[in-house]
């Protein structure tokens, strides 16, 4: 019985010794997670006079006649992207929220190019629903 026992132990601390040993499998994704382009993105473009205030970190306001336009601090965003949140007041006290991003691409001439643009607005619901 105890040379079973023993035998019994042995065989387990043998798998256990060669399950730790071997590495893992190695997996390759068939599909990208997120989809890398170097063409102009289909959004809309900030004013090029702006973009100079907008790289700048230490730029909180900008200047427009017809707006208050209030900056937020750099962030980086998931993608990567270099972006920030303005903060647009009309005259009649409305706020907007948008967020604009500094994104690379490829121009018409096949050259590196950097501009800012405006992402697509998150549609923020008040009704609420239940599933």
């Amino acid at each position: 019985m105890q040379n079973i026992f023993r035998n019994s132990s042995i065989f387990v601390c043998i798998l256990l010794i060669a399950g730790c040993t071997s590495k893992p499998r190695k997996v390759n994704a068939s599909v990208p997670l997120v989809t890398f382009s170097q063409e102009k993105p289909n959004k809309e473009v900030v004013p090029e006079r702006y973009w100079q205030a907008l790289s700048d970190p230490s730029q909180l306001v900008l200047p427009h006649t017809e707006f208050s336009l209030q900056l937020s601090e750099l962030y980086t965003s998931a993608l990567g992207k270099t972006c920030r949140e303005l903060t647009i007041t009309d005259k009649t006290q409305v706020m907007k929220r948008r967020i604009v991003c500094e994104i690379s691409f490829l121009n018409a001439e096949n050259e590196q190019q950097t501009a800012w643009f405006l992402e697509n607005e998150i549609i923020e619901s008040t009704r609420h629903f239940e599933l």
